[in-house]
């Protein structure tokens, strides 16, 4: 599978990554609250997503490391809210953050970020001074109604 065809707009505010078996919100936090987040907003983002059954699912979550991994290629093209070049493919919403907060790492009282503008990850010291946006992401399971 290409990487141009890997990544699918549902039509109904997801796009699914069909090599990986992952939805995720076609919007990020910026999009959808124009504000920037810390790690506890992200989480809240993410738990009402699941309270409203967003595109009728209730296990929308914040991404992992390794998922963030797989959302950011040098070739994507789209662009963030200041116009900038982000690297997430383009069947996702423009005009969104430049980077995206991940769950906590266990044990730690941090997250990683990813800079989707130039593919760095970062770890912040604290959850609660973070000012970046986050997209949900949920994983697909055999019995969901596509």
């Amino acid at each position: 599978m290409t990487s141009e065809n890997r990544f699918v707009d549902n039509g109904n505010g997801t796009v699914t990554d069909l090599e990986k078996n992952l939805m995720w919100n076609h919007t990020d936090s910026m999009n959808d609250l124009e504000k920037w987040m810390n790690y506890q907003d992200s989480a809240d983002y993410a738990r009402e997503l699941n309270e409203k059954r967003f595109a009728g699912y209730d296990n929308w979550r914040l991404p992992t490391y390794d998922e963030l991994k797989m959302i950011y290629d040098p070739a994507y093209s789209n662009t963030d809210k200041f116009g900038k070049e982000i690297h997430i493919p383009s069947c996702f919403s423009s005009g969104g953050g430049f980077t995206i907060i991940a769950g906590q790492i266990p044990g730690r009282m941090r997250c990683w970020i990813l800079n989707i503008r130039d593919g760095e990850f970062s770890q912040p010291d604290g959850l609660w001074t973070l000012a970046d946006a986050t997209r949900a992401i949920r994983t697909i399971h055999p019995d969901d109604n596509q």
